[in-house]
């Protein structure tokens, strides 16, 4: 390695430091602020599959930081390799985006009234997804040369592999079929009702998918164009802000005055969205 390459790849590794602390204080200080109503929503109720869901997929960055931190500080490779390290950020990235998009699934879900053609559609597309992420991540991790750098810590590659943003746009597929599924939901209950489209949106949270959206295509026009060592953490920021994005959402879900049960498995209340559409369509008719 030349000189200037190892002033780059130097640089390269503390702006990933930086932005890595910056994610975990940012991350720790939204626990703090949604934790009396965490409390409150959550921990106060039975626990169903969106409970257990919300738990999961709010605490998870936290393990997946403190390994990506690690493999910027890892002195040697006697008891656990880059690779393996990388292995262990994939396993935890890809347990948080299947924590949020569980959640997505049962908002969707109840959003149409618990119909089981709309719950078939989402999960008949996430298991070909799904096959088809085993099959580009293994390829992608049979290709990706990590090794410990010799003057300084931490795990480095040189290489950039465009594959890598394959799995991003995969899950960029699920999350326009989710925008879609709620968009043509909302729509139709306006045009039944009259109710305001855009008040319609904001409560049902479409500013969380488009957000979710548009960190995801980030993530892969930073694969695109920079190299493995800078747009890795790319990824960790999308899974970090994913994560609150996905959380908040639920907390919102949840902190509505209609409330109710449902065989959605969603905490508290999980028939919101069905009946705000139909009490609004009573309101407005």
């Amino acid at each position: 390695m030349d000189l200037q390459t190892s002033i780059n790849l130097s640089t390269s590794l503390q702006c990933q430091d930086y932005l890595l602390v910056s994610l975990t204080v940012f991350w720790v200080y939204d626990c703090f602020l949604t934790l009396d109503q965490e409390i409150t929503l959550i921990h106060g109720s039975p626990w169903k599959k969106g409970s257990i869901l919300y738990v999961m997929e709010r605490y998870s960055p936290a393990f997946l930081l403190c390994v990506h931190i690690y493999m910027n500080y890892l002195p040697n490779e006697n008891f656990v390799t880059c690779k393996s390290l990388h292995l262990i950020w994939y396993g935890a990235a890809a347990f948080s985006i299947a924590c949020a998009e569980g959640i997505f699934i049962l908002r969707t879900y109840a959003l149409w009234g618990n119909k089981k053609s709309i719950l078939g559609l989402m999960l008949s597309t996430i298991l070909c997804l799904v096959i088809l992420d085993v099959v580009i991540t293994t390829t992608i991790s049979s290709r990706l040369e990590l090794q410990l750098s010799g003057g300084f810590e931490g795990c480095y590659s040189l290489t950039r592999d465009r594959l890598s943003a394959a799995p991003w746009s995969l899950l960029v597929a699920f999350e326009l079929e989710i925008i879609v599924l709620t968009m043509i939901r909302v729509y139709w209950a306006c045009r039944e009702g009259g109710c305001h489209l855009l008040d319609i949106l904001l409560q049902h949270c479409i500013f969380y998918f488009g957000t979710g959206l548009t960190l995801s295509v980030f993530n892969i026009l930073a694969i695109e164009f920079l190299t493995y060592n800078s747009s890795n953490m790319f990824g960790t920021f999308q899974i970090v802000m994913h994560s609150i994005i996905v959380t908040r959402m639920h907390l919102q879900f949840c902190s509505s005055q209609v409330c109710g049960s449902s065989e959605s498995g969603m905490t508290s209340c999980p028939q919101f969205t069905h009946i705000e559409l139909e009490a609004c369509s009573h309101s407005d008719a």
